[in-house]
């Protein structure tokens, strides 16, 4: 039987066009991704904070951190949120907000190198009293975000955990998920290319006498 040529066009188009969703699909499944843990709360009637500015403060557990890694892992942080409208407030103007941070690793006394734990942590408060310093406001939202067997320096990772922190700030998962993150993502490599470019910023320049010593590197992303 021989069909209509419209209807066999159609029926061209048809399979094409099944052929190119599925195909993209099986391609998209296929691409490696990070599997990244994010635990998010948010105080009720928050919003987003695009367009606010904020003020990063240490926990003491980073202050015991080397400066060189401090230094590339506060890069990242403010890459992630300027990627979603915030702002470093100047050293001599009160932030909108004080945010807490806090990174490292845990093994949680396993061996096993797949068991160790690497996170950062985001814990926003409000500035009510307009200090420039520290903040006493209330608690506005917190963002836990980790992943699991990185075998490098933290820094590494950092890109990553700031991207998908900074993409989750002011937002309630309920509970602690698991998001997959493509290694290719735009939004991961803008965030460590801007970070990178705020470090060499920050490196000294040689001058008559004096040496000047390289930016804090960002490592290879973990793969």
């Amino acid at each position: 039987m021989k069909l209509p040529v419209c209807y066999a066009r159609l029926l061209v188009w048809t399979w094409a066009a099944v052929f190119a969703f599925t195909g993209l699909g099986c391609i998209t499944a296929l691409m490696p991704k990070h599997r990244v843990l994010v635990d998010a709360i948010a105080a009720p009637g928050v919003t987003k904070p695009s367009g606010m500015s904020y003020r990063l403060v240490a926990k003491k557990s980073v202050v015991a951190q080397s400066q060189m890694q401090v230094a590339a892992v506060k890069a990242c942080i403010d890459a992630g949120l300027v990627g979603v409208g915030m702002f470093e407030a100047p050293a001599t103007a009160a932030p909108d907000l004080f945010i807490e941070v806090s990174f490292g690793t845990y093994t949680g006394g396993r061996v096993d190198p797949s068991a160790r734990e690497t996170f950062l942590q985001l814990s926003a408060r409000d500035n009510p009293t307009k200090g420039i310093n520290s903040g006493t406001g209330r608690e506005l939202w917190d963002v836990r975000v980790a992943v699991f067997g990185v075998a490098g320096a933290v820094e590494s990772v950092m890109p990553l955990l700031s991207a998908v922190a900074a993409q989750n700030v002011a937002s309630d998962s309920r509970y602690e998920t698991k998001i997959e993150v493509p290694k290719n993502s735009p939004v991961v490599k803008a965030v460590r290319e801007t970070a990178v470019k705020a470090l060499e910023e920050q490196a000294p320049t040689p001058q008559a006498g004096a040496t000047g010593k390289p930016a804090a590197a960002l490592p290879p992303l973990v793969r």
